[in-house]
């Protein structure tokens, strides 16, 4: 296998979250150049939350990436200074509204799901709902304000048909890429 290292990177621009990239890797022999846009990306947590009734939080979700509402567990980024378990937490009671108890780091790592095109690292936490408390969304996100709660052995269900059969979720909608592949770590590491 050829070994390729990076030879430039341009920044094109950034946000608070994430930079667009130009990079450029060159093979070893210096024969072959790929260059390539990527997302430089914040470190971020998805919180599988369960309740005593073993019932998991679920959100509706707007992405502009593809102008459509998702099905979600709480995501949010983990800020400079912070470990998986504090971001959890305080994205959870900030933009849900819950309290938590109980919070464990079942992964944290690269993004697997598309390397292609970020290099963001993932945790995935779990979590037990305590409490309600005040919601505080940032400008421009655009959540449905329910929770929905849904026995966690309906979300594998329809996570298998997703997945298998390309059938929406629930009502009509995906659950979106990130909170199935947390759900699948979950399933991996309790099965």
């Amino acid at each position: 296998m050829e070994k390729y290292n990076p030879i430039s990177e341009e920044e094109r621009f950034h946000t608070p979250r994430m930079a667009d990239v130009e990079v450029s890797y060159q093979s070893e022999d210096g024969q072959t150049t790929i260059n390539h846009t990527i997302i430089r990306s914040r470190p971020s947590v998805a919180v599988i939350i369960i309740n005593d009734d073993n019932y998991v939080a679920l959100l509706k979700h707007f992405r502009t990436t593809t102008g459509s509402w998702y099905w979600e567990i709480p995501t949010g980024l983990i800020k400079e200074g912070e470990n998986l378990r504090e971001a959890a937490k305080r994205e959870v009671e900030e933009k849900v509204g819950l309290v938590l108890k109980g919070i464990w780091q079942l992964s944290f790592g690269p993004n697997l799901l598309d390397p292609s095109k970020s290099d963001e690292n993932y945790g995935i936490a779990l979590a037990y709902f305590e409490g309600p408390t005040e919601r505080h969304l940032e400008e421009q996100k655009v959540k449905e304000n329910d929770i929905v709660w849904v026995p966690i052995e309906k979300v594998f269900e329809r996570l298998k048909d997703q997945i298998g059969k390309g059938k929406p979720f629930k009502d009509n909608m995906f659950m979106s890429g990130h909170s199935v592949y947390a759900f699948l770590t979950y399933y991996f590491l309790e099965n």
